[in-house]
């Protein structure tokens, strides 16, 4: 598999923020391997020549709901891909999207400003690992993994940033990366974003839907705190890391060696 830069990027036509998991640095040395595990955004707009970019690749994991599915269209798969749909809620942004058509600048403020926005995002995040629904879902992903059969496999959601960045965060952890390591590569969605997002936030501005765009920087970025808030709520809840893996995701030893192999090669 070729990749783009030296972070394991894979510059698509229809999609922006697919990363590999490899290359990544582990804890008293060496790193984890090229090619097993891949991190993405939606694969709905993926091009003929983006499929067979993505070729050899077995298994997507795709963590959208069903409403996602239905707006943004189904996964485009690679040949001989199996898809498990394994939806996890991203918050409710049918509110979002109804204040920016409401053109109202006012409630746009009420709604977004004052570190509304930002708060939104740090409890989505908690809620990753508060809510019984979620984890299950991210335990059933995390199983996928630790099943060598079906490697090499690519997981995403809609922008690569939120559930995907949970997901590769938790991956990260087990495979041994030191927790900076882990936030700089949840914090390069920001990078592979910032192009079409710029654009978007100029559209809103120019078209006259909002005001102040700015507003909606914290739902469009990744920032320290809406990983921190899941990190948190994991340790908080459960005393560890170690103790959220085995008793919220249901994560044995056993699973856990599995799984630190599919990222170690």
């Amino acid at each position: 598999m070729r990749f783009d830069d030296e972070y394991g990027h894979i510059a698509l036509d229809g999609a922006e923020n697919v990363r590999d998991l490899g290359g990544i640095p582990l804890t008293g040395g060496g790193e984890t391997a090229h090619g097993r595990l891949l991190r993405a955004d939606a694969l709905n707009k993926l091009s003929d020549a983006d499929l067979e970019r993505l070729s050899g690749v077995r298994t997507v994991v795709d963590l959208r709901t069903d409403l996602e599915v239905r707006t943004n269209g189904a996964d485009r798969l690679p040949a001989g891909a199996e898809l498990v749909r394994l939806p996890v809620a991203g918050g409710d942004l049918d509110v979002f999207y109804e204040v920016i058509g409401s053109g109202d600048p006012a409630r746009q403020e009420q709604i977004f400003g004052d570190g509304r926005c930002e708060h939104v995002l740090v409890e989505i995040n908690r809620n990753f690992v508060a809510m019984p629904i979620e984890r299950e879902k991210f335990a059933a992903a995390l199983h996928r993994v630790a099943d060598a059969a079906s490697l090499p496999l690519l997981f995403h959601c809609t922008a690569g940033k939120d559930r995907t960045g949970w997901m590769a965060a938790i991956l990260l952890t087990i495979a041994g990366a030191p927790r900076p390591v882990v936030m700089e590569d949840y914090m390069r969605s920001n990078h592979y974003h910032r192009e079409s997002y710029g654009k978007l936030l100029a559209f809103l501005g120019d078209s006259g839907q909002m005001k102040n765009p700015e507003l909606l920087r914290p739902l469009l970025e990744q920032r320290p705190a809406y990983l921190e808030a899941a990190f948190d709520e994991a340790e908080r809840t459960y005393g560890s890391f170690e103790a959220f893996l085995s008793r919220g995701l249901d994560l044995d030893e056993a699973a856990r060696a599995r799984v630190r192999a599919a990222l170690r090669g």
